[in-house]
This record gives structure tokens, C-alpha cells and sequence, in this order.
């Protein structure tokens, strides 16, 4: 199944099957329920809006050297998508992540009062200006991860829209190397098989094939450092490179077949923060991960 194939009447018996067939998963599972169903239509409706917007031409010599589409620090943010996204997936986040639901009320409020609060912090996010996005955090009198969190969840959206529409441009190209060919972001994922890694891009969710034995990240070659999977569960695992310590995970191309992507990736979440906790750093933050844990 691709990201387009998931609808809304597959969230909940796909959630019940990972439930029933990873019960150590269950945790991390319940908060994203209310996220999925209201994502994914709202994606389905930005794809199809922008569907008739210019899209770059992939030039084969620029994409040989490793030059992606449409880089995601270049990335146009349409600020009246990001107002839909944030009018259609608040008031879920906030009801769905209880831990942080006072900051998450708070951010809502913000947002109300001053128009250009989610835009502003957005192109901090997607511009990497870590300092920046701390400091409007404390502004917010919010936790500055809670922030980050927020901002990921509201443009992922039209990220994937993008995604959706750009990826089939480079689908047929050679491509092996470790960012998106897309945006050229660093991947969320990657589903393993015996012709080696398909990745899944943290942000726009375009999928590519990486068969190189080397970090996708600092290209370190030869065999990757510590691996963590769940006791008599190798199906997920996830992976640190012994050079530049960000890790990746891994699920299995035969395990939890039939499942949505994102969902099935959802799989990986306890093993992901196992590796956090014992001083591994994901490249880049997607919306999976809950920071705060």
C-alpha cells in the first residue's frame, strides 16, 4: 500500500491490527488515531488545489549531480493551506496529546490573537533557525519542543500535497542517494529489502531506493554501529551509524504487509526514542515524534 492508497475508513482497522500484532506499540499509538483521520483528507484536498500550480521540470544532468526539485529551505508556504491546516488539525492535537495540551491550548489562542504567529514559526522550522524558534517558544510561554511539534504537524500537510505532486516526476529517475530527491530532506524512514532501503522523506513523504552500504546521512561506509530491536521482533529495528550518531529506522518489506505506510511506521516509535535515550539523534524531526518523551 502507498501513502496515496490510505483513506479514512482504513485508519482504524489498520491501528487495531498494529495493536493486535505489536501490543508493546499500543502506547504510542492512541494519540495519532484523531491525527490520521483528519490528515489525510485534508492532504487529499491540497494536492488536488495545487494540482493545477506550476511544477519545476526535472532536468536529468542537475538531478545526476544530486541537485533535488525543490528544496525544502526554498519551500513556498501558502499561508492560506497552512490556515486550513491549522484550522482542520488543532483542536485534534490538542484533544489527542494530552501531556502537552495546556501549551498545545495556548499556541491555538496565540495563533487567534496574531495572525502571523504559525507562519513566523514555520519558516523558522523549515529554515532551521533553532535559536529562533526556542526563543518564540518562550515568547508563547510554551515549551520550544512543544512549538517545534506543533509546527511540524501543521505543514506537514501540505508538504505531503507537494510531495504527492512532484514525486511521479522523479519516480523513473536514478537516484541513491540519502536525501529526497524531491526536497531533499533527510529520511523519516525506510522499508528494507533484499534489493536494499526504499526511503520515506520526513517531510514530503516521496519515496526513493537507496542501495548504497553506507550511512545515508555522513556516507560513512562499511557496517552501521548499534542496532536496536525489540526482543524476538527484528521485523523493525533501527540503526545508528557509528560516525555521526543520528540513526534511522527500518521496518522489514514482509512485516506488517498490507498496512498503510504511515501507520505501519508507526511501528518503530518505542525503538526510536530506546535509541534517544541512550544518546542517538534522529538527522531530522518528522511527525512521529513525540520530542517531549
Amino acid at each position: 500500500m502507498t501513502h496515496q492508497d490510505m483513506n479514512r475508513s482504513t485508519v482504524p482497522d489498520d491501528m487495531e491490527r498494529l495493536r493486535r500484532e505489536r501490543p508493546h506499540v499500543r502506547a504510542f499509538l492512541d494519540p495519532f488515531v484523531g491525527l490520521l483521520l483528519a490528515r489525510e483528507p485534508l492532504v487529499a484536498a491540497l494536492a488536488q488545489a495545487a494540482a493545477g500550480a506550476p511544477a519545476p521540470r526535472p532536468d536529468p544532468v542537475r538531478l545526476g549531480q544530486g541537485a533535488c526539485l525543490e528544496p525544502r529551505d526554498e519551500f513556498s508556504l501558502d499561508r492560506v493551506g497552512l490556515r486550513r491546516s491549522f484550522e482542520s488539525l488543532h483542536a485534534v492535537l490538542a484533544a489527542s496529546f494530552r501531556d502537552i495540551r495546556t501549551d498545545l491550548l495556548n499556541l491555538g489562542q496565540a495563533a487567534c490573537q496574531e495572525p502571523e504567529l504559525l507562519a513566523e514559526a514555520v519558516a523558522h522550522l523549515l529554515a532551521d533557525r533553532r535559536a529562533a524558534l526556542v526563543a518564540l517558544g518562550h515568547s508563547c510561554g510554551v515549551d520550544p519542543r512543544v512549538l517545534g511539534f506543533w509546527c511540524v504537524q501543521l505543514v506537514t500537510p501540505l508538504a505531503m500535497a507537494r510531495g504527492r505532486l512532484l514525486g511521479p516526476l522523479v519516480a523513473g529517475t536514478a537516484w541513491n542517494r540519502g536525501y529526497c530527491p524531491v526536497c531533499g530532506s533527510w529520511p523519516g524512514y525506510a522499508v528494507r529489502g533484499s534489493a536494499g532501503l526504499v526511503m520515506t522523506c520526513s517531510f514530503c513523504a516521496a519515496d526513493w531506493r537507496f542501495t548504497r552500504r553506507e550511512c545515508p546521512y555522513c556516507e560513512a561506509p562499511g557496517p552501521s554501529g548499534q542496532v536496536y530491536v525489540v526482543p524476538g521482533q527484528d521485523a523493525e529495528r533501527v540503526v545508528v551509524c557509528r560516525r555521526c550518531n543520528h540513526y534511522l529506522g527500518e521496518l522489514s518489506a514482509d512485516a506488517l504487509s498490507g498496512l498503510a505506510p504511515d501507520i505501519a511506521a508507526l511501528a518503530l516509535a518505542p525503538i526510536e526514542l530506546l535509541a534517544r535515550q541512550h544518546g542517538h539523534a534522529p538527522a531530522t524531526m518528522d511527525w512521529r515524534q513525540m520530542v517531549w518523551a
